[in-house]
Protein backbone atom coordinates (compact mmCIF):
# COMPACT_ATOMS: atom_id res chain seq x y z
CA UNK A 1 0.00 0.00 0.00
CA UNK A 2 2.79 2.41 0.89
CA UNK A 3 4.57 1.43 -2.34
CA UNK A 4 1.45 2.19 -4.37
CA UNK A 5 1.16 5.60 -2.73
CA UNK A 6 4.73 6.41 -3.68
CA UNK A 7 3.77 5.68 -7.24
CA UNK A 8 0.70 7.94 -6.90
CA UNK A 9 1.86 11.15 -5.17
CA UNK A 10 -1.51 12.87 -5.53
CA UNK A 11 -3.20 10.21 -3.42
CA UNK A 12 -0.53 10.59 -0.72
CA UNK A 13 -1.01 14.37 -0.68
CA UNK A 14 -4.77 13.93 -0.32
CA UNK A 15 -4.28 11.61 2.63
CA UNK A 16 -1.76 14.01 4.16
CA UNK A 17 -4.21 16.91 4.01
CA UNK A 18 -7.12 14.78 5.29
CA UNK A 19 -5.14 13.42 8.24
CA UNK A 20 -3.23 16.61 8.98
CA UNK A 21 0.18 14.89 8.97
CA UNK A 22 3.24 15.14 6.69
CA UNK A 23 3.45 12.89 3.65
CA UNK A 24 6.43 11.04 5.14
CA UNK A 25 4.31 10.01 8.12
CA UNK A 26 1.57 8.79 5.77
CA UNK A 27 4.06 6.38 4.16
CA UNK A 28 5.38 5.34 7.59
CA UNK A 29 1.94 4.57 9.04
CA UNK A 30 0.76 2.71 5.96
CA UNK A 31 3.91 0.63 5.90
CA UNK A 32 3.31 -0.30 9.55
CA UNK A 33 -0.33 -1.21 8.80
CA UNK A 34 0.72 -3.25 5.79
CA UNK A 35 3.21 -5.18 7.91
CA UNK A 36 0.66 -5.82 10.69
CA UNK A 37 -1.80 -7.19 8.14
CA UNK A 38 0.73 -9.49 6.51
CA UNK A 39 -0.01 -13.20 6.89
CA UNK A 40 2.50 -16.11 6.74
CA UNK A 41 4.01 -16.42 3.29
CA UNK A 42 3.94 -12.66 2.72
CA UNK A 43 0.22 -12.56 1.98
CA UNK A 44 -1.36 -9.15 2.64
CA UNK A 45 -4.90 -9.10 4.05
CA UNK A 46 -7.25 -6.17 3.69
CA UNK A 47 -9.82 -6.54 6.48
CA UNK A 48 -13.46 -7.19 5.78
CA UNK A 49 -15.55 -4.06 6.18
CA UNK A 50 -19.20 -3.03 6.53
CA UNK A 51 -20.56 -1.33 3.43
CA UNK A 52 -23.11 0.65 5.48
CA UNK A 53 -21.11 2.13 8.35
CA UNK A 54 -17.53 1.40 7.21
CA UNK A 55 -16.55 -0.66 10.27
CA UNK A 56 -13.35 -2.71 9.67
CA UNK A 57 -13.10 -6.26 10.96
CA UNK A 58 -9.56 -6.71 12.21
CA UNK A 59 -9.53 -10.46 12.72
CA UNK A 60 -6.31 -11.47 11.06
CA UNK A 61 -6.48 -15.06 12.30
CA UNK A 62 -9.80 -15.75 10.55
CA UNK A 63 -10.18 -16.06 6.82
CA UNK A 64 -13.95 -16.24 6.65
CA UNK A 65 -16.07 -13.13 6.29
CA UNK A 66 -18.32 -12.13 9.22
CA UNK A 67 -22.05 -12.41 8.57
CA UNK A 68 -23.24 -9.29 10.42
CA UNK A 69 -21.71 -5.96 11.45
CA UNK A 70 -21.44 -5.70 15.25
CA UNK A 71 -21.93 -1.91 15.08
CA UNK A 72 -24.93 -1.36 12.81
CA UNK A 73 -26.03 -5.03 12.50
CA UNK A 74 -25.96 -4.73 8.72
CA UNK A 75 -25.40 -7.82 6.59
CA UNK A 76 -23.83 -5.80 3.78
CA UNK A 77 -20.26 -6.96 4.44
CA UNK A 78 -17.40 -6.70 1.98
CA UNK A 79 -15.30 -9.86 2.47
CA UNK A 80 -11.57 -9.68 3.20
CA UNK A 81 -9.29 -9.52 0.18
CA UNK A 82 -5.84 -11.12 0.01
CA UNK A 83 -2.94 -10.14 -2.20
CA UNK A 84 0.37 -11.86 -2.94
CA UNK A 85 2.95 -9.07 -3.16
CA UNK A 86 4.64 -8.77 -6.52
CA UNK A 87 8.38 -9.19 -6.66
CA UNK A 88 8.65 -6.73 -9.53
CA UNK A 89 8.52 -3.03 -8.70
CA UNK A 90 5.55 -1.34 -10.31
CA UNK A 91 3.66 -4.60 -10.91
CA UNK A 92 0.28 -4.71 -9.10
CA UNK A 93 -0.14 -7.17 -6.25
CA UNK A 94 -1.74 -10.42 -7.32
CA UNK A 95 -5.14 -11.17 -5.72
CA UNK A 96 -5.47 -14.63 -4.21
CA UNK A 97 -8.48 -16.37 -2.70
CA UNK A 98 -8.78 -17.23 1.00
CA UNK A 99 -8.68 -20.91 0.08
CA UNK A 100 -5.32 -20.45 -1.62
CA UNK A 101 -4.04 -18.56 1.40
CA UNK A 102 -5.17 -21.30 3.74
CA UNK A 103 -3.84 -24.12 1.58
CA UNK A 104 -0.47 -22.59 0.74
CA UNK A 105 0.54 -20.27 3.53
CA UNK A 106 -1.23 -21.07 6.80
CA UNK A 107 -0.13 -23.92 9.10
CA UNK A 108 -2.42 -26.93 9.27
CA UNK A 109 -3.70 -27.82 12.78
CA UNK A 110 -3.09 -31.35 13.92
CA UNK A 111 -5.75 -33.57 15.46
CA UNK A 112 -6.36 -33.61 19.22
CA UNK A 113 -5.92 -30.28 20.93
CA UNK A 114 -5.78 -28.34 17.66
CA UNK A 115 -2.12 -27.36 18.11
CA UNK A 116 -0.28 -26.55 14.92
CA UNK A 117 1.99 -29.28 13.52
CA UNK A 118 4.99 -27.02 13.64
CA UNK A 119 5.14 -24.76 16.68
CA UNK A 120 8.46 -23.17 15.71
CA UNK A 121 7.72 -19.64 14.56
CA UNK A 122 11.04 -19.46 12.78
CA UNK A 123 9.59 -21.73 10.06
CA UNK A 124 7.05 -19.07 9.18
CA UNK A 125 7.51 -15.84 7.31
CA UNK A 126 9.34 -13.03 9.09
CA UNK A 127 6.17 -10.98 9.00
CA UNK A 128 4.28 -13.55 11.07
CA UNK A 129 1.61 -11.45 12.85
CA UNK A 130 2.23 -11.16 16.61
CA UNK A 131 -1.30 -12.19 17.56
CA UNK A 132 -1.69 -15.09 15.16
CA UNK A 133 -3.11 -17.89 17.29
CA UNK A 134 -1.18 -21.13 17.50
CA UNK A 135 -4.29 -23.00 18.58
CA UNK A 136 -7.51 -23.64 16.76
CA UNK A 137 -10.10 -21.42 18.42
CA UNK A 138 -13.64 -22.15 19.55
CA UNK A 139 -13.14 -25.89 19.49
CA UNK A 140 -14.11 -28.13 22.40
CA UNK A 141 -12.55 -31.54 22.73
CA UNK A 142 -15.29 -34.20 22.53
CA UNK A 143 -14.19 -35.86 25.76
CA UNK A 144 -14.33 -32.53 27.60
CA UNK A 145 -17.73 -31.76 26.14
CA UNK A 146 -19.05 -35.10 27.36
CA UNK A 147 -17.71 -34.46 30.85
CA UNK A 148 -19.38 -31.05 30.97
CA UNK A 149 -22.66 -32.65 29.88
CA UNK A 150 -22.31 -35.19 32.68
CA UNK A 151 -21.86 -32.36 35.21
CA UNK A 152 -24.98 -30.64 33.90
CA UNK A 153 -27.00 -33.85 34.15
CA UNK A 154 -25.73 -34.51 37.69
CA UNK A 155 -26.68 -30.98 38.78
CA UNK A 156 -30.18 -31.37 37.34
CA UNK A 157 -30.60 -34.72 39.12
CA UNK A 158 -29.44 -33.17 42.39
CA UNK A 159 -32.36 -30.73 42.25
CA UNK A 160 -34.69 -33.72 42.52
CA UNK A 161 -32.96 -34.94 45.69
CA UNK A 162 -34.80 -34.07 48.90
CA UNK A 163 -31.47 -33.79 50.72
CA UNK A 164 -30.45 -30.72 48.70
CA UNK A 165 -31.83 -27.20 48.72
CA UNK A 166 -33.15 -25.25 45.75
CA UNK A 167 -35.98 -22.91 44.83
CA UNK A 168 -36.93 -24.36 41.43
CA UNK A 169 -40.57 -24.22 40.38
CA UNK A 170 -41.54 -22.41 43.59
CA UNK A 171 -43.19 -19.07 44.22
CA UNK A 172 -41.14 -15.90 43.85
CA UNK A 173 -39.06 -14.82 46.83
CA UNK A 174 -37.93 -11.28 47.70
CA UNK A 175 -35.05 -9.87 45.71
CA UNK A 176 -31.96 -9.24 47.82
CA UNK A 177 -30.72 -6.53 45.46
CA UNK A 178 -34.06 -4.73 45.57
CA UNK A 179 -34.15 -4.92 49.39
CA UNK A 180 -30.70 -3.32 49.54
CA UNK A 181 -31.99 -0.57 47.23
CA UNK A 182 -34.91 -0.06 49.63
CA UNK A 183 -32.42 0.44 52.48
CA UNK A 184 -30.75 3.14 50.40
CA UNK A 185 -34.09 4.90 49.87
CA UNK A 186 -34.86 4.71 53.58
CA UNK A 187 -31.46 6.11 54.50
CA UNK A 188 -32.18 9.11 52.28
CA UNK A 189 -35.70 9.52 53.68
CA UNK A 190 -34.76 9.14 57.35
CA UNK A 191 -31.65 11.34 57.02
CA UNK A 192 -32.72 13.83 54.32
CA UNK A 193 -29.90 15.89 52.87
CA UNK A 194 -27.14 13.47 53.93
CA UNK A 195 -27.50 10.82 51.22
CA UNK A 196 -28.85 10.83 47.69
CA UNK A 197 -29.78 14.35 46.64
CA UNK A 198 -27.99 16.71 49.03
CA UNK A 199 -29.05 20.06 47.49
CA UNK A 200 -32.25 20.25 49.52
CA UNK A 201 -33.98 23.39 50.77
CA UNK A 202 -37.25 23.93 52.66
CA UNK A 203 -38.93 24.77 49.35
CA UNK A 204 -37.84 21.51 47.65
CA UNK A 205 -38.09 19.18 50.66
CA UNK A 206 -41.74 18.26 50.16
CA UNK A 207 -41.26 17.46 46.49
CA UNK A 208 -38.13 15.40 47.21
CA UNK A 209 -39.65 13.40 50.05
CA UNK A 210 -42.86 12.88 48.07
CA UNK A 211 -40.94 11.44 45.15
CA UNK A 212 -38.81 9.23 47.41
CA UNK A 213 -41.80 7.95 49.38
CA UNK A 214 -43.74 7.03 46.24
CA UNK A 215 -40.74 5.10 44.93
CA UNK A 216 -40.36 3.45 48.33
CA UNK A 217 -44.00 2.41 48.38
CA UNK A 218 -43.80 0.79 44.95
CA UNK A 219 -40.61 -1.16 45.69
CA UNK A 220 -41.50 -2.05 49.27
CA UNK A 221 -45.04 -3.26 48.50
CA UNK A 222 -43.73 -5.54 45.73
CA UNK A 223 -41.12 -7.14 48.01
CA UNK A 224 -43.59 -7.44 50.88
CA UNK A 225 -46.05 -9.23 48.60
CA UNK A 226 -43.35 -11.73 47.67
CA UNK A 227 -42.47 -12.27 51.33
CA UNK A 228 -46.12 -12.86 52.27
CA UNK A 229 -46.67 -15.24 49.36
CA UNK A 230 -43.50 -17.17 50.24
CA UNK A 231 -44.56 -17.58 53.86
CA UNK A 232 -48.03 -18.79 52.83
CA UNK A 233 -46.51 -21.46 50.60
CA UNK A 234 -44.01 -22.46 53.27
CA UNK A 235 -46.76 -22.89 55.87
CA UNK A 236 -48.96 -24.62 53.27
CA UNK A 237 -51.76 -22.13 53.88
CA UNK A 238 -54.15 -20.51 51.43
CA UNK A 239 -53.10 -17.07 50.21
CA UNK A 240 -55.49 -15.16 47.97
CA UNK A 241 -54.63 -11.50 48.51
CA UNK A 242 -50.85 -11.30 48.76
CA UNK A 243 -50.57 -8.16 46.64
CA UNK A 244 -53.23 -6.31 48.65
CA UNK A 245 -51.61 -7.41 51.92
CA UNK A 246 -48.22 -6.27 50.67
CA UNK A 247 -49.55 -2.82 49.81
CA UNK A 248 -51.26 -2.47 53.17
CA UNK A 249 -48.13 -3.55 55.05
CA UNK A 250 -46.09 -1.04 53.05
CA UNK A 251 -48.39 1.80 54.12
CA UNK A 252 -48.37 0.61 57.75
CA UNK A 253 -44.58 0.64 57.72
CA UNK A 254 -44.41 4.09 56.12
CA UNK A 255 -46.70 5.46 58.82
CA UNK A 256 -43.99 4.56 61.36
CA UNK A 257 -41.25 6.54 59.59
CA UNK A 258 -41.69 9.78 61.62
CA UNK A 259 -41.25 7.83 64.87
CA UNK A 260 -38.22 6.05 63.38
CA UNK A 261 -36.64 9.41 62.57
CA UNK A 262 -37.00 10.47 66.19
CA UNK A 263 -35.56 7.19 67.50
CA UNK A 264 -32.57 7.44 65.17
CA UNK A 265 -31.96 11.06 66.17
CA UNK A 266 -31.68 9.91 69.80
CA UNK A 267 -29.26 7.17 68.73
CA UNK A 268 -27.10 9.75 66.93
CA UNK A 269 -27.05 11.92 70.06
CA UNK A 270 -26.10 8.89 72.18
CA UNK A 271 -23.14 8.25 69.87
CA UNK A 272 -22.05 11.88 70.13
CA UNK A 273 -22.32 11.89 73.93
CA UNK A 274 -20.54 8.54 74.27
CA UNK A 275 -17.61 9.14 71.91
CA UNK A 276 -15.32 12.11 72.59
CA UNK A 277 -13.67 11.49 69.21
CA UNK A 278 -16.85 12.49 67.38
CA UNK A 279 -16.52 16.04 66.06
CA UNK A 280 -20.12 16.52 64.90
CA UNK A 281 -23.45 14.81 64.42
CA UNK A 282 -22.84 14.86 60.66
CA UNK A 283 -19.69 12.79 61.11
CA UNK A 284 -21.66 10.16 63.01
CA UNK A 285 -24.45 9.97 60.42
CA UNK A 286 -22.00 9.71 57.54
CA UNK A 287 -19.37 7.37 58.90
CA UNK A 288 -20.21 5.43 62.08
CA UNK A 289 -20.79 1.72 61.40
CA UNK A 290 -22.61 1.32 64.72
CA UNK A 291 -25.22 3.87 63.73
CA UNK A 292 -25.70 2.24 60.31
CA UNK A 293 -26.26 -1.15 61.94
CA UNK A 294 -28.78 0.39 64.36
CA UNK A 295 -30.57 2.17 61.49
CA UNK A 296 -30.96 -1.09 59.57
CA UNK A 297 -32.03 -2.93 62.72
CA UNK A 298 -34.76 -0.41 63.56
CA UNK A 299 -36.14 -0.60 60.00
CA UNK A 300 -36.02 -4.41 59.97
CA UNK A 301 -37.53 -4.70 63.46
CA UNK A 302 -40.67 -2.84 62.40
CA UNK A 303 -41.18 -5.42 59.65
CA UNK A 304 -40.33 -8.28 62.02
CA UNK A 305 -42.99 -7.35 64.58
CA UNK A 306 -45.56 -7.39 61.75
CA UNK A 307 -44.62 -11.02 60.98
CA UNK A 308 -42.94 -10.26 57.65
CA UNK A 309 -40.58 -13.13 56.78
CA UNK A 310 -37.21 -13.09 55.00
CA UNK A 311 -36.93 -9.34 54.41
CA UNK A 312 -35.92 -8.31 57.97
CA UNK A 313 -33.13 -10.88 58.13
CA UNK A 314 -31.88 -10.00 54.65
CA UNK A 315 -31.63 -6.38 55.78
CA UNK A 316 -29.74 -7.02 59.01
CA UNK A 317 -27.38 -9.54 57.42
CA UNK A 318 -26.55 -6.95 54.76
CA UNK A 319 -25.61 -4.53 57.53
CA UNK A 320 -23.68 -7.36 59.21
CA UNK A 321 -21.64 -7.93 56.05
CA UNK A 322 -20.78 -4.22 55.84
CA UNK A 323 -20.11 -3.39 59.49
CA UNK A 324 -19.31 -6.66 61.25
CA UNK A 325 -22.20 -5.96 63.65
CA UNK A 326 -24.80 -8.74 63.84
CA UNK A 327 -28.14 -7.59 65.28
CA UNK A 328 -31.03 -9.98 64.85
CA UNK A 329 -34.21 -8.10 63.79
CA UNK A 330 -36.15 -9.89 66.52
CA UNK A 331 -34.16 -8.27 69.33
CA UNK A 332 -35.85 -5.53 71.38
CA UNK A 333 -33.68 -2.43 71.84
CA UNK A 334 -34.62 0.76 73.71
CA UNK A 335 -33.82 4.35 72.89
CA UNK A 336 -30.43 6.11 72.88
CA UNK A 337 -28.52 2.95 72.01
CA UNK A 338 -24.77 3.33 71.46
CA UNK A 339 -22.37 0.84 69.83
CA UNK A 340 -18.76 2.05 69.85
CA UNK A 341 -16.44 0.67 67.14
CA UNK A 342 -18.78 -2.27 66.75
CA UNK A 343 -16.74 -4.94 65.01
CA UNK A 344 -17.72 -8.39 66.27
CA UNK A 345 -20.84 -7.32 68.20
CA UNK A 346 -23.54 -10.04 68.28
CA UNK A 347 -27.08 -9.43 69.58
CA UNK A 348 -29.36 -12.46 69.46
CA UNK A 349 -33.01 -12.73 68.47
CA UNK A 350 -34.62 -12.73 71.92
CA UNK A 351 -32.31 -10.18 73.54
CA UNK A 352 -34.02 -7.36 75.46
CA UNK A 353 -31.98 -4.14 75.79
CA UNK A 354 -33.21 -1.14 77.77
CA UNK A 355 -32.61 2.57 77.30
CA UNK A 356 -29.24 4.35 77.22
CA UNK A 357 -27.22 1.13 76.96
CA UNK A 358 -23.63 1.33 75.71
CA UNK A 359 -21.71 -1.63 74.30
CA UNK A 360 -18.25 -1.89 72.74
CA UNK A 361 -16.60 -4.01 70.10
CA UNK A 362 -16.69 -7.79 70.38
CA UNK A 363 -19.60 -7.96 72.85
CA UNK A 364 -21.79 -11.05 72.51
CA UNK A 365 -25.34 -11.18 73.86
CA UNK A 366 -26.01 -14.76 72.88
CA UNK A 367 -27.62 -18.09 73.67
CA UNK A 368 -26.19 -21.22 75.21
CA UNK A 369 -25.28 -23.88 72.65
CA UNK A 370 -27.87 -26.43 71.64
CA UNK A 371 -26.76 -30.03 72.36
CA UNK A 372 -25.75 -32.02 69.30
CA UNK A 373 -27.97 -34.84 68.04
CA UNK A 374 -30.98 -33.36 69.84
CA UNK A 375 -34.24 -31.65 69.04
CA UNK A 376 -33.14 -28.71 71.18
CA UNK A 377 -33.17 -26.36 68.20
CA UNK A 378 -36.84 -27.01 67.49
CA UNK A 379 -37.70 -27.09 71.19
CA UNK A 380 -36.04 -23.73 71.88
CA UNK A 381 -37.26 -22.03 68.72
CA UNK A 382 -39.59 -19.21 69.76
CA UNK A 383 -38.48 -19.31 73.41
CA UNK A 384 -36.32 -16.71 75.15
CA UNK A 385 -32.70 -17.79 74.74
CA UNK A 386 -30.77 -14.52 75.06
CA UNK A 387 -30.06 -12.19 78.02
CA UNK A 388 -31.91 -9.11 79.21
CA UNK A 389 -29.92 -5.89 79.61
CA UNK A 390 -31.67 -3.24 81.71
CA UNK A 391 -31.36 0.55 81.47
CA UNK A 392 -28.06 2.47 81.63
CA UNK A 393 -25.81 -0.61 81.45
CA UNK A 394 -22.30 -0.37 80.00
CA UNK A 395 -20.68 -3.51 78.54
CA UNK A 396 -17.01 -3.26 77.58
CA UNK A 397 -15.10 -4.98 74.79
CA UNK A 398 -15.14 -8.75 74.30
CA UNK A 399 -17.59 -9.41 77.15
CA UNK A 400 -19.85 -12.44 76.62
CA UNK A 401 -23.27 -12.71 78.25
CA UNK A 402 -25.30 -15.86 77.51
CA UNK A 403 -28.64 -17.41 78.36
CA UNK A 404 -32.29 -16.49 78.35
CA UNK A 405 -32.47 -16.32 82.14
CA UNK A 406 -29.50 -14.00 82.52
CA UNK A 407 -30.43 -10.46 83.54
CA UNK A 408 -27.96 -7.59 83.87
CA UNK A 409 -29.41 -5.11 86.32
CA UNK A 410 -29.78 -1.39 85.66
CA UNK A 411 -26.71 0.86 85.85
CA UNK A 412 -24.34 -2.12 86.02
CA UNK A 413 -20.91 -2.16 84.36
CA UNK A 414 -19.59 -5.34 82.76
CA UNK A 415 -15.83 -5.26 82.27
CA UNK A 416 -13.92 -6.38 79.21
CA UNK A 417 -13.48 -10.12 78.54
CA UNK A 418 -16.00 -11.06 81.24
CA UNK A 419 -17.93 -14.31 80.67
CA UNK A 420 -21.40 -14.43 82.27
CA UNK A 421 -24.15 -17.04 82.27
CA UNK A 422 -25.86 -15.83 85.46
CA UNK A 423 -27.67 -12.67 86.45
CA UNK A 424 -26.06 -9.53 87.88
CA UNK A 425 -27.87 -7.25 90.39
CA UNK A 426 -28.45 -3.59 89.62
CA UNK A 427 -25.63 -1.08 90.33
CA UNK A 428 -22.94 -3.77 90.13
CA UNK A 429 -19.53 -3.76 88.46
CA UNK A 430 -18.27 -7.12 87.22
CA UNK A 431 -14.58 -7.52 86.44
CA UNK A 432 -12.24 -10.45 85.96
CA UNK A 433 -9.22 -10.74 88.23
CA UNK A 434 -6.21 -8.90 86.82
CA UNK A 435 -3.81 -11.34 85.19
CA UNK A 436 -0.36 -11.81 86.69
CA UNK A 437 2.17 -10.04 84.48
CA UNK A 438 5.77 -11.20 84.17
CA UNK A 439 8.36 -8.56 83.24
CA UNK A 440 11.73 -9.61 81.81
CA UNK A 441 14.77 -7.41 81.52
CA UNK A 442 16.05 -7.84 77.94
CA UNK A 443 18.76 -5.17 78.20
CA UNK A 444 21.39 -7.76 79.20
CA UNK A 445 22.46 -5.76 82.28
Amino acid sequence: MAQLLKESPSTARDLSRALGIPEKEVYHHLSHIEKSLRLPGGVIQESARCLDCGFNFKKRHRLTSPSRCPVCRSEAIAPPVYYLPSSTRGTPNKPVSPIEVEDKFLPRPSSGLGRCNDMNRSNFHDDYPPDFCEFKEDQLIPSQENRIREVISAMVRSCNDDKTIDHVGATLIPSKDEIINILGMLQDILFPGFFGRQELSPSTLEYHLGNELINLYESLSAQLSRSIRHECRRMDSLCVKCVQKGREEAILFMEKLPALRLALALDVKAHYDGDPAAKSLDEIVFSYPGLYAIFVYRVAHELFVNNISLMPRIMTEHAHSLTGIDINPGATIGKEFFIDHGTGVVIGETTNIGDRVRIYQGVTLGALSVPRESEGGNYLRGRKRHPTIEDDVTIYAQATILGGETIIGARSVIGGNVWLTSSVPADTTVLIEPPRHVFKDDSGK
